[in-house]
């Protein structure tokens, strides 16, 4: 890779591969050296060489009472976020929640949690594998028929509106195809039907139109898996696929040079995983200026706080991503959350604040005050800052937050002898930082 492997580009990595680190995870992989631990990460293997497996859903208390319901949302939500905590391959679910952003569904309309976990199944599964294995699948997802009215496609009468997005919106981008082509595909896809009562997806021949078609310059009697093959081999495909890559990963501005470089590599790859293992050991990805760059997603934001502290998850924890504007299984509409600065708003940074709130005083004080919250040099403030920012895998503080933060440590830690609030307040200030927002 040419260049140095310490915690600095660890944390970099492990925030944008992942939903934060442990300190563990991050001596694990500067150990590692970074082809290992960019191999574990894509294999979806625990970077500390552990199987612990995660908890059933069925077998998860929340708030320590009782077991989740898997008919109500909040519920596998919650479940969800669990994943992202406690997964040994973040990789996977930061790729999960990728494909949910990209192929936006949202139980508003298809109001079956049932059917919206089935799909989250089914991206997980997908998730590092064979995009055109995975857009034919989700083709075929019910939650995906419901909320873009597969069923309405029928011959003689085609709907339009799965056809338009697929291309618009999951695979080429506006102006890289016609509206005939968003005709011509609506009847190659046509046929296809879901069967709420059976809990059933199959292909109606008599509803498919099977007359010749003409989709992106090809010809023929058409059916989804041809189009399907027809839109994934498009030449724009893989350069509307990098740019949201780079833009997920690495920078909201990516060079056109980068952007060429990771389309080559979705051409030449079989998988989405070769791709990521090819970005992740690149030089430019740990470039200084792409570290830091990146505004928290909520779910980055509280699920990393979360694994960082180790704390249990709970359902208050899931509702606290919707106030900052990601609710889980129901993304706005079906282009998905916008992200970058729209993450930062008046309403959805208080949200953050109240979530840190919320952290500090749940936190157990015997945390606190053990000696992996203690600096060896306990009457420096700036020490006590410094730790709590690297246990939280916030990778540099500015002068600035620096020393704010210290001159507050220095009145309520160092130099009080009743100092719990001050490390309940410290907490929260180095949580609710310019710092603790970015990746």
């Amino acid at each position: 890779m040419g260049l140095p492997w310490t915690n600095k580009e660890v944390v970099h990595l492990l925030l944008r591969a992942g939903f934060g680190a442990t300190q563990e995870e991050i001596a694990a992989c500067v150990s590692h050296g970074p082809e290992e631990t960019v191999r574990r990460l894509i294999a979806g293997e625990s970077v500390l060489a552990q199987t612990t497996a995660l908890i059933p859903f069925d077998q998860l208390t929340a708030d320590g009472k009782k077991a989740l319901d898997p008919l109500q949302l909040a519920d596998q939500q919650m479940y969800w976020l669990y994943r992202m905590v406690y997964s040994e391959a973040p990789l996977v679910e930061k790729m999960t929640l990728f494909w949910h952003g990209h192929f936006a569904t949202a139980n508003y309309k298809v109001n079956d949690v049932t059917l919206m976990v089935q799909q989250n199944t089914l991206l997980r599964k997908y998730a590092m594998g064979k995009f055109q294995e995975l857009l034919l699948a989700i083709s075929q997802d019910p939650a995906m028929m419901i909320w873009l009215d597969v069923n309405r496609n029928k011959k003689g009468k085609p709907n339009e509106n799965y056809a338009r997005e697929v291309m618009e919106l999951f695979t080429l981008g506006i102006g890289h195809y016609t509206e005939n082509d968003v005709k011509e595909a609506a009847r190659a896809f046509t046929g296809w039907t879901y069967d709420k009562k059976e809990n059933k997806v199959a292909f109606n021949p008599k509803q498919h139109d099977n007359d010749a078609k003409q989709l992106l310059g090809e010809k023929g009697n058409l059916d989804s898996a041809d189009a399907v093959d027809i839109i994934v081999h498009q030449k724009t495909l893989s350069t509307f696929l990098a740019t949201k890559l780079l833009k997920y990963f690495a920078t909201d501005i990516p060079s056109e040079s980068w952007v060429q470089q990771i389309a080559a590599h979705i051409v030449n790859k079989a998988t989405i995983g070769e791709v990521l293992h090819e970005l992740f050991l690149s030089a430019e990805f740990y470039e200084e200026k792409y570290r830091m760059a990146l505004i928290k997603t909520p779910a980055d934001y509280v699920a990393g706080i979360l694994k960082a502290l180790q704390l249990s998850v709970s359902k208050g924890h899931a509702q606290a991503l919707r106030k900052m504007g990601q609710e889980l299984y129901s993304p706005p509409d079906v282009a998905g959350w916008r992200g970058g600065t729209s993450w930062l708003n008046t309403n959805t940074l208080l949200a953050r604040y109240q979530f840190a709130e919320s952290i500090a005083k749940q936190m157990n004080l015997k945390l606190l005050t053990a000696p992996a919250f203690t600096p060896e040099q306990a009457s420096h403030p700036d020490e006590w800052v410094k730790l709590w920012s690297q246990r939280l895998a916030i990778a540099n503080l500015s002068d600035k937050t620096l020393q704010g933060l210290s001159s507050y440590a220095d009145d309520t830690i160092v130099h009080t002898k009743q100092k719990n609030t001050g490390l309940r307040g410290l907490l929260q200030l180095v949580l609710i930082s310019p710092e603790a927002q970015m990746k």
